[in-house]
């Protein structure tokens, strides 16, 4: 464990009268300290290595799904779950401008913490040169002091780098405008940083700082010119600092063009790596940012502090009414920082001008508030003992928390199918009935325990060269890094299936092949298909409406799906899904309430989490996707549904090895080997496919699942009549354009 702050500070102050001494020393230490693997491309979640970090059941809800986060925030920072240790972690605020940052800032020093920022550096107080890391009182009888660096701008932060401020565990809490750029530069492997932030509503934001620019002479960005304008007129200037959030997270200068892809990962970011709050629910904000600084709100100075700055019993914001906050919080910051100014309501032109220039930071803040509510728990949770906890976890399990609904990929702010962008997703599906296009690709929607696996080894039985996840296997040798080259290859001996080395599975994955160019690379390789479970995410990054996705997939009964699932994740103790509790249950135990899994297919087809409620307009526009957009194959009718397939996929069946293939796969209704499974589960398949009891038809687990499922029973039996309906499309050769 480093030595306590106090301690490390007076060793600092003494080093610095002989800091010449061991100057080249302390370089070379720095040097070893801040090398990190710019190599490293592992950016699972589940890569820990030891230390204080604890994963409790609540942490593995909270941080489960696939992960975007990018390498140096994976091994720089520590987990939002990790328990915190203020000796062993620095924290780093970043202060988004006109957001309560100063507020903040202005606590903590009255709190008497050790703070990095701007004044350190300046050069009034004649530390702007040292060497070497010095903590400085710059106001005599304040009785607050700063570290000698300022970590708010980029040289500063390479200054303090150099002289080893994150290992020097001189801070208390350092203050940043550069997120990026300080979490890849202070922080290393072995001096991992703690992110926390204060988020304010993009448009009230953007407002603020238009109006206090207009008369801030004391700041560097002080714009006189805007004093005569409009917030119309001032809209339609050019604006360097749009989406300014999604720009600061993930270190894109402001002239640099961010989409999407961008959000993706910001969102990452802030998910796993950011304690979040809110501009409007200050109280509650700091009361979590004490927490885990290991401020102890109950001794005299804290009570003190807190209500000078007006954050103690002080009623809380409601909602819809941010545009009182300065009459809340009247002591909470100066009044040269702060500016009452007009207000614009949702609606007003004004409104949506600045909300339409800040789309991406409108949709980041949406789901940073939603992030606000989740946090709730787990930080709550750091004030628990252990075992109270563990039992806390437990009973949070058994109620079904789900709160790996945060994952970044979706959006669920409407029942529309639209996502980040604002485009319908449905333009890069190509109608089910429209000639094929040369351009258009196939994607098989892969819905888990319903026949994917059987349907994908058929495929490459007959040679097919299908992208999924396979490609990125290790042991196959084909895939180092994002740097690889695109290739197909055969991976198995005596199979004459290919692959291609991308994993078109995950989230991370998707977004990675995108990069590399997958589909959009004149020379990669040809593909038949793409499979993947991610319907939404892979539709939205892989095609476009120039380059569509020709939908199939194999449906199953939701209840014979869920039941299948039940049984498998009770023994695959290879799945990271795999479930020790459920091992112990029985089915009517099990299937007796919601374990976060409910109407799966509906959900994913229109994009909405577990835990949002579901309507009947949900289920009508489920229906109108997989009506217009799906080729629809029936696990129980699976030798009509891949002979459907062929005719789309253009497979010759008189070809007597492809005849062979289809014989041998489709027997069975496409569990062509459960039969050859019957003995307890005790290792993984090539099939993946086991024989287990079923849900009798009218059983208690039967009418619970019906009930917990109902919308995707309903969605199966509207798919039974498009299956119906659509053997018209196939009595002969697909038409192409």
């Amino acid at each position: 464990r480093p030595p306590p702050r106090e301690a490390a500070a007076a060793g600092a102050a003494g080093a610095a009268a002989n800091k010449n001494k061991n100057r080249g020393l302390l370089g070379a230490m720095i040097l070893a300290l801040c090398l990190v693997n710019i190599f490293d491309v592992d950016i699972s979640i589940g890569n820990k290595n030891g230390g204080s970090g604890r994963r409790s059941l609540l942490s593995t809800l909270y941080l489960s799904g696939p992960s975007t986060l990018l390498p140096w925030a994976q091994h720089h920072l520590v987990d939002v779950t990790d328990r915190p240790d203020p000796e062993a972690e620095t924290a780093l605020f970043w202060h988004i401008p006109k957001s309560g940052g100063t507020t903040a800032k202005r606590l903590y020093q009255c709190m008497g913490r050790t703070l990095a920022h701007r004044v350190g550096g300046d050069p009034r107080y004649g530390h702007d040169n040292d060497a070497e890391i010095v903590v400085f009182e710059p106001h005599s009888g304040k009785d607050w002091k700063v570290v000698n660096v300022d970590t708010t701008i980029k040289p500063g932060i390479l200054r303090a780098k150099k002289m080893g401020l994150v290992q020097s565990h001189t801070s208390d809490l350092i203050f940043t405008m550069e997120p990026e750029f300080a979490g890849q530069n202070l922080y290393d492997e072995d001096n991992k940083g703690r992110f926390l932030a204060l988020f304010r509503h993009p448009v009230d934001r953007a407002l603020s700082m238009f109006f206090y620019l207009q008369t801030a002479t004391w700041e560097r960005t002080y714009r006189p010119e805007w004093a005569n304008m409009t917030v119309l007129e001032w809209a339609k200037l050019p604006n360097a600092e749009e989406d300014y959030m999604v720009h600061k997270l993930v270190g894109k200068s402001f002239g640099d063009t961010i989409d999407e892809t961008d959000l993706i990962i910001a969102k990452e970011l802030v998910r796993q790596r950011f304690i979040v709050g809110l501009m409007t629910e200050m109280n509650e904000s700091l009361r979590r940012f004490n927490i885990v600084l290991g401020v102890d709100e109950e001794s005299e100075r804290s009570q003190h502090c807190m209500t000078e700055f007006g954050l103690k019993d002080v009623p809380p914001v409601k909602e819809g009414e941010e545009r009182k906050l300065e009459e809340v919080k009247t002591h909470a910051t100066d009044k040269k920082n702060s500016n009452k100014h007009p207000k614009f309501e949702e609606g007003s032109p004004e409104y949506e001008i600045v909300a339409g220039r800040n789309r991406l930071d409108m949709l980041l803040f949406k789901y940073i508030e939603a992030l606000f509510d989740s946090q709730k728990e787990i930080i709550d949770s750091y004030l628990h003992d252990e075992e109270a906890e563990k039992d806390l976890q437990l009973d949070r399990e058994d109620e079904g928390t789900n709160l790996a609904l945060m994952s970044p990929e979706f959006e669920n702010h409407s029942t529309t199918p639209i996502y980040l962008d604002g485009h319908d997703f449905r333009n890069h599906l190509a109608n089910v009935k429209d000639p094929i296009q040369a351009s258009d690709i196939a994607f098989f929607w892969h819905v888990p325990k319903s026949g994917g696996t059987t349907l994908q080894r058929l495929y490459w039985c007959m040679g097919s060269t299908i992208a999924n996840e396979v490609g990125v296997n290790p042991k196959f040798g084909e895939y180092e890094s994002e740097r690889s080259p695109l290739v197909a290859f055969s991976p198995w001996k005596d199979n004459p299936g290919k692959v291609v080395n991308v994993d078109v599975a995950t989230s991370k994955g998707i977004l990675e092949a995108r990069k590399r160019g997958f589909l959009t690379k004149p020379d990669q390789p040809r593909v038949n298909f793409v499979s993947s479970s991610e319907f939404k995410f892979a539709s939205l990054m892989l095609f476009s409406p120039d380059r569509k996705a020709r939908m199939f997939a194999l449906f199953r009964h939701p209840i014979d799906r869920a039941v299948s699932k039940f049984f498998y994740l009770q023994k695959a103790t290879w799945e990271p899904t795999y479930n020790t509790r459920w091992a112990k249950m029985s089915l009517e135990e099990w299937a007796s309430r919601d374990r976060g899994d409910n109407n799966w297919m509906v959900r994913n087809i229109i994009a909405k989490g577990s835990k949002e409620e579901l309507t009947d307009t949900d289920l009508e526009l489920a229906k109108e996707i997989v009506s217009t957009k799906f080729v629809v194959g029936l696990m129980d009718k699976f030798e009509e549904s891949v002979r459907r397939f062929n005719i789309l996929l253009r497979i010759d069946e008189n070809n007597p090895e492809n005849r062979r293939c289809i014989n041998e796969f489709s027997s069975n209704a496409g569990d062509t080997n459960a039969i050859r499974n019957e003995k307890e589960i005790v290792k993984k398949n090539q099939y993946n496919s086991y024989q287990h009891p079923e849900a009798k038809r009218g059983s208690p687990a039967w009418v619970s699942l019906a009930k917990i499922h109902m919308y995707d029973v309903m969605l199966y039996r509207h798919i039974m009549d498009l299956f119906a309906e659509q053997k018209a499309l196939f009595g002969g050769p697909v038409v192409l354009a």
